[in-house]
């Protein structure tokens, strides 16, 4: 964040007399009678440039204005530049939601006169581009929709959407991975449920703009079938590997997982993925093979055992079968002999292992 501050002189409507050449022993230039001096702080810029006047920054662009100079200046008329009324606060706070150029005027008035700023203040709001947070079409740059924004009922918990377009054909700007998620409804021109879209790329989720977390996604493309990726995605929106995914009417809801599936596994369903054929595993799970025939990606747990219970009471930190003979160390269901291991959310399979009641 920047908070710059804009040296702005004038003259008192009722005095012109021209300020002393010399400057005092300070350095700064004294104040003549009749003269206001105004100056503009301005918080809230992503950057700022004082050759240009310019604050610049994303929209939303919340930006705090404040006048600093003669006492005598005790009135002022903001005008933000965007068609909006305009504010007579001494310290207003305004937000540009809209991309643009606007131009920021101040009008100071006092008993002794008024003063109008010679350079106006220049807002520069910055078109979003892929993978960003948006809130609305137009904050987006060009050929860019703002994917799952408020009230386009995707269906899912997105509290904003994400600036993004199709990426079945074509390639992702840097910075930004094509990740097929379970959208509904899907992007237009995304042409199926799991829509191939640009977000914004992450190791980890200290690179995602705030109220945005780093998951796990399914990335798309000519012959990413078998590729995991990691990106930006709204807080809450979607789970992520390994967390419950059964819904508010308790049925199995592949639409939350980001991988796409939503696994019938323990009490609250386990969002995973098939590791059957040449598909691998996303980072941080591995292939466990279930008696009744299913490969299914779950969370390894070797360094954390107690995520297990945290998340379902039916799973634990268990050793399952792998593929071709090996083991895996994985969040799994928890091996019982009875059904009073699994009370009481759950009962002892035919296997051994505690189901779902």
């Amino acid at each position: 964040m920047v908070v710059a501050l804009l040296a702005i002189a004038g003259l008192g409507c009722r005095d012109h007399a021209e300020a002393p050449a010399d400057a005092g022993t300070d350095g700064v230039r004294p104040e003549a009678p009749g003269t206001l001096i105004l100056e503009i702080a301005v918080n809230g810029c992503a950057s700022y440039d004082q050759a240009t006047v310019t604050c610049s920054g994303p929209p939303p662009l919340v930006l705090s204005f404040a006048p600093v100079g003669s006492q005598e200046v005790t009135e002022f008329v903001w005008d933000f530049g965007d068609g909006t009324p305009t504010s007579r606060d001494r310290a207003p706070t305004h937000t540009y939601g809209h991309p643009g150029n606007y131009t920021v005027t101040l009008n100071g008035h006092g008993d002794v006169g008024g003063v109008k700023p010679p350079v106006p203040v220049t807002v520069r709001v910055d078109a979003l581009s892929a993978g960003a947070p948006c809130d609305v079409k137009v904050q987006c740059a060009d050929g860019l929709d703002c994917v799952c924004a408020p009230g386009t009922g995707c269906g899912l918990a997105f509290a904003r959407g994400i600036c993004s377009t199709s990426c079945a054909a074509d390639a992702c700007d840097a910075g930004a991975v094509c990740a097929a998620l379970p959208l509904d409804p899907p992007v237009s021109g995304g042409g199926a449920v799991r829509a191939p879209i640009c977000i914004a790329g992450c190791q980890s989720s200290s690179d995602c703009a705030p109220g945005f977390a780093c998951q796990t996604v399914a990335a798309a493309g000519v012959s990413a079938a078998d590729v995991w990726a990691h990106g930006c995605l709204p807080l809450g929106a979607m789970r992520d590997v390994g967390e419950p995914c059964r819904d508010a009417s308790e049925r199995l809801a592949d639409g939350l997982c980001t991988t796409g599936t939503c696994a019938d596994v323990g009490a609250l369903g386990v969002c995973s993925a098939g590791c059957d054929g040449d598909q691998l595993c996303p980072e941080e799970t591995a292939c466990a093979s279930f008696p009744d025939g299913r490969l299914l990606c779950l969370r390894a747990c070797a360094s954390d055992a107690a995520a297990c219970g945290d998340r379902d009471p039916l799973l634990a930190c268990t050793t399952f079968n792998a593929p071709a003979g090996g083991s895996a160390v994985v969040c799994a269901p928890k091996s019982c002999v009875a059904d009073s291991a699994c009370a009481p959310t759950g009962r002892c399979g035919p296997d051994q292992f505690c189901v779902r009641k």
